[in-house]
């Protein structure tokens, strides 16, 4: 049951955004260490405030630590150069998603190795979100939430299917995962642990189909009713609290996390952030700070002040939850957007299209980093992969010499000939990282296989796996060695870098493989079928004796598809390209990764990707404007919606994402809506779906 709380909202701040805010002058100091195969090699424990944040021109990741402001670890991502990066992190792990081809990738932060892949495909509406022990990801678009391994990024348990769409995706700091279900009026918390994820807890918050964003909270979570303007906070286990918006909320936004006691919820169409305290006490203080939104992004909150950041300007404006402006921070040399998230305890504002970012410590003191600035060290070659470069002592100057006497030339010497144009310096990148890396492990054996580096200025020379006690070096055109000679029992975790005429890449490693001569016998009944855009499902028949199934995929035309695992008789591979054919293979795997033989499936050819139309569409009018919401289609980027009715004159097509969109009436009074669905390419659907025609009163 929903209450609503009226008189708990003490006083509603006019807040005038008064200047004289105090502009921030801020110097840069850092120390930079580049990891790529040396530091690769070695554990290197995080401690508490390092943050790693995306450099986007550079494809590099660098870790800052919050207290000092500087930069002590630096790799790259290089297949994701120019790409839109999320980087979600914990102590133990660090998971980048390419938001522009859909690839999420995972680096061990315990052993510094890259060690888990998965492609989930273009155009979707992923997010990820990453507890103490278990990773989930949820597609927001389908409804689907699956528990997976943070460092491999394998599924750990069945999914759980949710009325689609979805919004929000973040883990309180209790360690629920909450999201909106806007179809149902709900959000939810659920409960990942132990590889599993379950529906913990459904609050109904709004009426269903009302326009919800969500924020997690420190302890549940806040939903933000745009279509009622109403907003809710979900805490403890009792009813949610339910306070009306002094001004629209429409359009209005939240962090997907929120930190502390103090929210801020941005409003641009009212240019007004409002801010809410006392929610978790169930005595709730309202605040605005009245600020021209128009070229604003979303506010987040830290430590009592609200941080407002302006891309074009690049910088982030604060403010006091009075409306008070208190300072500006400026950003260097921005170009492109700023990203302004809570981590680790500090605010970080990051521009991933430059090469500056700003932390921000409690006490609102604001430090640059330059994510760019050279890496320390006594210069010399790379190191090699499992070493961390140490300058160690100064080396002593070279003893003197006696001059050397360089006779004369018997003949005087011929003219002196022009120079020579001195010849462009060749220059070019280090391969990335061949993540992931398989195993299959026999009589004192193990197979590896991996996929091929990225390497676009030069090809793979070699590829070099190591392991406690070894080494080996295949050839650039070789994805998969054996390694035999092992201690049957024995625990074994194997590195693998790539090289290129440039240097070394950083590093990919196996999960831990324990040879054994005992191994399951071959799955039976594999089969695969196309389940969606882009994807396909595998099934077989269980094996006895079997801990996990290894699925790999052999693409015609040839595609680089990544390995995956499951622990049950089915696995879902994304990634895949409509139109293609592909065989699955799976092999059985007992205790330490003992494999038996494999067995594949007939070919599978993906039906040529083509949009269909929305299931459903309808709409309301509320004075001047007219909300239009549809239902999701799978693999639309966008929506093409076209007014129609006498009304539609005033009213110009537009192509959104979401599945809503409020358009402002000035004439007419009967009105339709057909919704399209469109592409990540652009190409928009042959078929449509138009909303009943509905006539409304006149103005006035």
């Amino acid at each position: 049951m929903r209450v609503r709380i009226v008189t708990a909202v003490r006083r509603f701040w006019s807040g005038s955004g008064a200047s004289g805010g105090t502009a921030v002058v801020l110097a840069v100091a850092l120390v930079c260490t580049v990891f790529g195969a040396g530091a690769l090699g070695r554990a290197d424990a995080m401690s508490d405030g390092n943050v790693w944040l995306w450099s986007s021109l550079t494809g590099e990741i660098s870790r800052v630590n919050g207290h000092s402001g500087q930069v002590d670890l630096v790799s790259r991502l290089p297949e994701a150069t120019g790409d839109r990066v999320q980087v979600t992190q914990n102590d133990q792990y660090l998971i980048l998603h390419d938001l522009d081809t859909g690839r999420m990738t995972a680096i061990d932060l315990n052993r510094m190795g890259f060690s888990g892949r998965v492609d989930l495909g273009a155009g979707g509406d992923f997010a990820l979100a990453l507890g103490e022990e278990t990773a989930v990801v949820v597609d927001r678009r389908t409804g689907e939430v699956q528990p997976v391994d943070p460092a491999t990024l394998q599924t750990t348990g069945e999914r759980v299917h949710m009325p689609a769409p979805l919004v929000g995706g973040a883990f309180d700091g209790e360690g629920a995962l909450w999201l909106g279900v806007p179809s149902q009026g709900t959000v939810a918390g659920l409960t990942a642990a132990h590889g599993e994820v379950e529906v913990g807890r459904t609050v109904a918050v709004a009426d269903p189909g009302d326009d919800l964003a969500v924020s997690a909270l420190d302890d549940g979570a806040l939903a933000v009713n745009r279509s009622d303007d109403e907003i809710a906070a979900v805490t403890g286990t009792g009813d949610p609290v339910v306070i009306p918006s002094p001004i629209p909320l429409e359009g209005a936004s939240v962090p997907d996390r929120t930190t502390g006691d103090l929210i801020a919820l941005t409003a641009p169409e009212a240019g007004r952030i409002l801010t809410l305290t006392g929610m978790a006490s169930g005595d709730p203080e309202l605040g605005s700070i009245s600020v021209d939104l128009a070229a604003a992004g979303t506010a987040v909150p830290y430590e009592g002040r609200v941080y407002l950041p302006f891309d074009e300007e690049g910088v982030v404006r604060v403010y006091a939850p009075d409306g008070v402006e208190q300072q500006v921070i400026t950003v260097p040399e921005t170009e492109g957007d700023l990203e302004v998230e809570v981590r680790e305890g500090h605010l970080f504002v990051n521009a991933p299209d430059s090469r500056s970012a700003v932390v921000v410590d409690p006490s609102g003191r604001a430090q640059v980093i330059d994510k760019y600035a050279p890496p320390p060290g006594p210069g010399g070659d790379p190191a090699e992969p499992g070493d961390i470069t140490d300058p160690g002592p100064p080396a002593n100057p070279p003893a003197s010499q006696p001059p050397i006497e360089v006779p004369l030339p018997s003949d005087p010497p011929g003219p002196i000939p022009d120079p020579e144009e001195p010849e462009e310096p060749d220059s070019g990148e280090a391969p990335g990282a061949p993540t992931p890396v398989s195993h299959e492990a026999g009589d004192g054996s193990v197979r590896l296989s991996w996929s091929a580096a990225y390497s676009p200025d030069a090809p793979v020379q070699r590829y070099v796996v190591t392991w406690e006690g070894g080494r080996t070096t295949v050839g650039g055109d070789e994805l998969g060695t054996t390694i035999t000679g092992l201690t049957n029992g024995t625990a074994y975790r194997f590195r693998v870098t790539a090289t290129n005429r440039y240097g070394t890449g950083p590093a990919a490693q196996s999960a831990e493989v324990t040879p054994s001569r005992d191994a399951p016998a071959a799955p039976d009944w594999v089969s695969a079928e196309a389940d969606g855009d882009g994807r396909a499902t595998v099934t077989w028949a269980p094996v006895d004796g079997a801990v996990d199934y290894l699925v790999t995929t052999r693409a015609d035309p040839a595609a680089d598809v990544a390995d995956r695992t499951s622990t049950g008789g089915s696995v879902t591979v994304t990634g895949l390209e409509p139109g293609s054919s592909y065989v699955f293979t799976v092999v059985a795997r007992g205790e330490g990764g003992a494999s038996g033989e494999p067995a594949s499936s007939a070919p599978l050819t993906l039906p040529e990707a083509s949009l269909g139309a929305p299931a459903e569409v309808s709409f309301q009018t509320s004075g001047g404007t007219i909300a239009v919401r549809w239902s999701a289609v799978e693999g639309a980027a966008q929506y093409r919606v076209t007014p129609g009715g006498d009304g539609s004159g005033s009213l110009q097509p537009v192509t959104v994402p979401g599945t809503s969109h409020s358009f402002q009436r000035t004439s007419g009074r009967c009105f339709s809506f057909t919704v399209q669905a469109v592409g990540s390419d652009g190409t928009v659907a042959e078929e449509g779906t138009t909303s009943p025609a509905s006539c409304v009163r006149d103005f006035g």
